[in-house]
């Protein structure tokens, strides 16, 4: 049982160097056992080659542990590792946004968990990681390090995560923690495979198909690495999104998502940098559309493009009605994009004109774009770090300007496209002043 004494240097569980060397263990039988197929009249001694390259993997993992030790003294989190070359690394708990608990496919076996502590202007590649430690030392070592960093209140958070696993569990848990919404697998299962992720596999698979049909199964194996990438895109956005679960607790909304690796995560009040409504033209058929969150910090390290633009879903499929509830939940009261633009806007975009629109108040900015896949952004002021005018060549022959407003999470914003230029002029003078208004607010 771990006991966060200040002090005192704590270890991480013995069967850390598993989990952790987990995926680069796993390449390393899939290259391996690939060789071995390749090649089945392997020798004797290239066997035990293998052997040891798999040995060192695992030998690798036992050094790190041994050399891993942490622990909590003046409100600071230290982390030390590293045999050849020393890493100390300090993180001040007054500046934890959120702390996550990541369960891998081999961690929920071995009964192990990781702690992920995000801080403010913290390098996600180089961030606060406590892998692993036990399921229930994890979660202890969570709530006294949420308590340290003055995030919660120790009597609160512990139902509240709670109610999230067991949502049949007593009335003053269901206080503790409102459930919002909870994805319904069938639907995600048909979402995912109408998304371009599943569109591409499913072309990919069926070309491959008709090659090997027409007798050229060469030309078809060889692309079997592309179907293999494709299937595993589509499977990474269904195990990520599977159980989607979030629920309003007293320290923020508590999101619970994932099928073979699980993760748990509670996003603070005054966190989100903006809000996005996304509707796919053939989720449109269905009633279906999704609500994404954008949430101060960097990317995480080897995050793709497509994962970047994904954010956080809060509804990763839904009907409107659903979607309205957790924006409601996110925003309250907010604009909506009835603004349209110039009809002389039609000569540059005139496919998605009609679906172009902006909308204020002093809270939030509110932009509509896209015929095929609609997105509508919300972006409270208070979050907004600069303003953008950007007037390409044809919007310059048509007197049309575009303004853009950033915000600290620098995946998303708020583009208000294709406006007059003289109205584009005045939002370009005024957002800064309201923006500044809100930032007072809230101060």
């Amino acid at each position: 049982m771990t006991s966060l004494t200040a002090g005192t240097w704590h270890r991480l569980h013995p069967l850390s160097p598993l989990v952790r060397a987990g995926r680069q263990f796993t390449a390393v039988v899939i290259v391996l056992f690939t060789i071995a197929l390749a090649n089945q009249r392997q020798e004797r001694g290239d066997l035990i080659g293998d052997i040891v390259v798999v040995v060192v993997v695992l030998a690798g993992g036992v050094v790190s542990w041994l050399v891993t030790r942490w622990q909590v003294a003046d409100g600071v989190l230290r982390i030390d590792t590293g045999l050849v070359r020393r890493d100390s690394r300090r993180f001040p708990l007054s500046q934890v946004q959120a702390i996550d608990v990541v369960q891998t496919g081999l961690a929920r076996v071995l009964g192990l968990a990781e702690l992920r502590l995000r801080v403010v202007g913290g390098d996600a590649s180089r961030g606060a990681r406590l892998a692993c430690l036990s399921v229930a030392d994890a979660k202890r070592v969570r709530q006294q390090l949420l308590t340290m960093a003055g995030t919660t209140a120790p009597a609160a958070a512990a139902p509240a995560a709670a109610s999230l696993s067991d949502p049949g569990r007593d009335a003053t848990v269901a206080v503790a923690a409102r459930e919002l919404f909870r994805v319904r697998p069938e639907r995600l299962a048909v979402a995912v495979l109408l998304s371009p992720t599943g569109a591409v596999t499913a072309v990919t698979i069926a070309v491959i198909a008709a090659i090997a049909a027409a007798g050229l199964p060469g030309v078809a194996s060889s692309l079997t690495a592309v179907a293999l990438g494709a299937v595993l895109g589509t499977w990474r956005q269904f195990n990520s999104e599977y159980g989607t679960a979030v629920a309003a607790g007293p320290d923020g909304l508590q999101l619970r998502s994932g099928l073979v690796q699980t993760a748990a995560e509670t996003i603070r009040p005054g966190r989100v940098q903006g809000v996005r409504l996304v509707e796919p033209l053939l989720w449109r058929a269905f009633g279906w559309c999704r609500v994404e969150v954008d949430v101060a910090g960097p990317s995480q390290r080897g995050e793709n493009r497509t994962q970047a633009r994904r954010l956080r879903a809060l509804v990763p499929v839904g009907t409107r009605r659903e979607a309205e509830d957790m924006i409601t939940e996110l925003l309250g009261a907010r604009p909506v994009p009835s603004l349209r633009p110039p009809r002389r806007a039609r000569w540059k975009a005139p496919l998605s004109y009609h679906f172009l629109g902006f909308g204020a108040d002093d809270r939030y900015v509110v932009a509509a774009r896209g015929r095929i896949c609609r997105q509508t952004t919300w972006v409270p002021l208070e979050k907004v770090q600069s303003v953008r005018w950007v007037q390409g060549p044809l919007q310059r022959r048509l007197t049309l300007t575009s303004v853009h407003l950033d915000v600290a999470g620098r995946r998303v914003s708020a583009s208000i496209e294709d406006r007059d230029a003289a109205e584009a002029a005045d939002l370009f003078g005024r957002l800064p002043d309201l923006a500044r208004a809100a930032r007072a607010r809230s101060a």
